[in-house]
């Protein structure tokens, strides 16, 4: 039975199943349909010499070819962008297609207006992604070693602060070391080694019990500090990411407990991972560690993802985590989160293998530094 074709049309700089395809980045739209064994490019024609040069696909076309300019004028903008694609799809002799749950619906109504059948699936190219290539691997440890360069700054900024009055002081300038200080030297350090960065996460005190606060304000002696780090390589698209918590002083008892148990969790889940296990799986081992000892209600987000051109895709490491498969990098990232005091997480990127699992972060996980 041969297969329905796919449909595609979106830009490629968010859309990274797009990117995937065709290797092809662009800020603005354009078409990506496969058809049996045959792929098609359509791009704007000011991107035609470069698609040229840089997308995988060899049959490119340009909305030109089907007068673009013409029915812009005539019916406007969305009814122009509706008849380019009809043309196309009617020279291919397709009369249905699979397109992806975020498809355009304006669009999808206008073709279905057109004789079209539009089928909404889940995208077949995010199932692809999930296991990684070795030359995807190998661009993935190379922004894991900017990740490690730059956590190595954010941690040697903790460790060589002054403390004054429970303040830590910045050592290069005898002002408050603050979360935006650190931030900006781990960016810093990401743009020279040509990645970029959005949303680093560098969060003490009860502010880290939030596990997506990005953190502000003056870092303080006795209190964790969670430092997540995310970058992605600016040309090759592939992303990293790993978390330590550390701490200046002496922090609570129960903080230091906390810590242990978050360690254990990452441990006992990180033995789990391998071929043919579930992300269910792994989950449910850090679960029980933190059942046993007595964290249970702390723990409240999944324990990884999988980690690629999204810093966020599959396979998921949670409730309902599908079958992992040998070349997944995935994160394994417990976490514990306690409004009175703060929060805890350590995460570790790893390749899954079909004896376990490959861990590509290399810096230790000392808390108190």
């Amino acid at each position: 039975m041969t297969p329905i074709p796919f449909l595609l049309i979106d830009n490629s700089v968010h859309n990274q199943d797009l990117y995937y395809a065709t290797r092809f980045l662009a800020p603005d739209q354009f078409l990506y349909l496969r058809s049996g064994d045959e792929e098609i490019l359509m791009v704007p024609e000011m991107e035609l010499g470069r698609a040229r040069k840089e997308s995988r696909i060899s049959d490119i076309r340009t909305t030109s070819d089907y007068h673009v300019i013409e029915k812009l004028k005539q019916y406007g903008r969305d009814r122009a962008q509706s008849l380019v694609v009809s043309g196309l799809l009617h020279d291919e002799g397709v009369t249905e297609v699979n397109v992806p749950h975020n498809f355009p619906v304006f669009l999808a109504d206008e073709l279905r207006g057109d004789g079209f059948k539009i089928i909404p699936v889940q995208s077949p190219i995010r199932k692809l992604r999930s296991v990684k290539t070795r030359e995807e691997i190998e661009l993935i440890k190379k922004a894991q070693i900017c990740c490690e360069a730059a956590m190595h700054i954010a941690i040697d900024l903790v460790r060589r602060a002054e403390v004054k009055k429970g303040v830590l002081s910045d050592p290069d300038s005898d002002q408050p070391l603050t979360s935006e200080r650190v931030r900006t030297a781990i960016e810093r350090t990401l743009l020279d080694c040509g990645c970029e960065s959005e949303g680093t996460i560098v969060a003490g005190g009860k502010g880290a019990a939030d596990p997506h606060n990005a953190g502000r304000g003056a870092l303080r002696v006795d209190e964790s500090i969670v430092i997540d780090i995310f970058p992605r390589l600016k040309m090759e698209r592939y992303y990293a990411d790993m978390t330590r918590t550390v701490a200046r002083g002496s922090p609570p008892r129960a903080l230091s407990e906390m810590y242990g148990a978050v360690l254990d969790a990452q441990t006992a889940a990180l033995g789990v991972v391998q071929a043919g296990a579930s992300g269910e799986e792994v989950h449910d081992t850090a679960c029980g560690v933190f059942e046993d000892a007595g964290y249970r209600e702390l723990f409240i987000h999944s324990t990884g993802h999988g980690v690629g051109l999204d810093v966020h895709e599959e396979p998921h490491i949670g409730v309902g985590g599908e079958m992992l498969k040998a070349g997944n990098v995935i994160t394994v990232e417990p976490g514990l989160y306690d409004p009175e005091i703060g929060g805890i997480r350590i995460e570790d990127l790893v390749v899954v293998t079909k004896s376990g699992c490959e861990n590509l972060t290399t810096i230790g996980k000392g808390f108190l530094v």
